[in-house]
């Protein structure tokens, strides 16, 4: 891994989380906005980055599935891991469900996927997104689950739920994808036009969303920076020791422990707002989280990153 090239990267990126923090304090985001842009992102821009990664990709479909099983295999070994590390540090009653939730859900679609896109190309956000695949199932399922059981009772599965805007396109990629079909190419310049949107516009909206929490509150809970330390750096380190272990694919493992390393992601506090938990603790969190992102994500690349 070119570490240079990361902090590059990361550079920049944080610099637009930087402008979409300014732009908040000064009045020119708001909540309102964040919510429209986020969704906009969601269903509109982030979905088309995704159409456009996938055409003209190569290589055999069953390394796909691959993908997809691996994918899996992360997630349950990561909601496996977060029960262990949240009985071992003892995390108060009051925080646990949240601590889990927090350790297994990161921000693998504003972050994740396109720092993969910038370091490795387009086929890396293809490729990312079907490692997070898994996200859209587990957290429709296992978050709503977990997060509801306080609420009296717990909530049925849903498929209807289970059916975002990211696991439908998800979903039509990789169809599109076996089918090796690609658009046309006034088409596929639109796709890539939208689509290149995505990284300023989810780093801007991220910047702008941290704004919103009290900083003094955020920097001094001291369960955040534990979240911190097992989301960010032990939690990586876990699962590079066992691919290590397997003897897989290097630079599938490169993908996977970039998703595994990345911050909290506002996912879990929009469930948590439905359901009546600890948002505080859940914001303080991703904002701690993200920030110290840049610094562990060029370490873990250091340590464990081959590509």
């Amino acid at each position: 891994m070119d570490v240079g090239l990361l902090l590059q990267t990361l550079l920049q990126m944080y610099g637009m989380m930087l402008l979409g923090f300014i732009m908040a304090k000064t009045g020119i985001l708001d909540d309102h906005v964040n919510r429209k842009l986020s969704t906009m992102v969601v269903a509109v821009v982030y979905p088309l980055m995704l159409l456009y990664s996938m055409t003209g990709q190569e290589g055999d479909p069953w390394e796909a599935v691959a993908m997809l099983a691996v994918g899996f295999a992360v997630y349950i070994g990561m909601i496996l891991a977060a029960k262990v590390f949240t009985r071992l540090l003892r995390v108060p009653e009051q925080k646990r469900l949240e601590f889990e939730c927090l350790l297994v859900f990161g921000n693998t679609g504003f972050i994740g996927a396109p720092l993969a896109q910038s370091l490795y190309g387009n086929a890396a956000f293809f490729q990312m997104t079907l490692l997070n695949f898994a996200y859209y199932f587990f957290y429709n399922t296992y978050a709503v689950s977990t997060l509801s059981a306080s609420e009296g009772k717990r909530r049925s599965f849903s498929w209807r739920a289970l059916f975002t805007p990211g696991f439908v396109m998800t979903l039509l990629a990789i169809v599109l994808y076996f089918l090796r079909f690609d658009p046309p190419a006034p088409v596929g310049q639109l796709f890539q036009t939208v689509g290149n949107m995505t990284t300023p516009l989810s780093m801007i909206i991220l910047g702008s969303s941290l704004a919103m929490y009290p900083i003094r509150d955020s920097i001094s809970d001291l369960w955040s920076y534990l979240y911190c330390l097992v989301k960010l750096l032990l939690m990586p380190a876990a699962f590079y020791l066992v691919w290590a272990l397997v003897g897989a694919d290097r630079y599938m493992g490169d993908l996977m422990a970039l998703s595994v390393a990345m911050p909290a992601g506002s996912m879990v506090l929009m469930l948590a707002l439905q359901t009546g938990h600890d948002s505080a603790f859940i914001g303080r969190s991703i904002f701690v989280s993200t920030l110290l992102s840049a610094v562990t994500l060029p370490v873990v690349a250091a340590l464990f990153l081959y590509g």
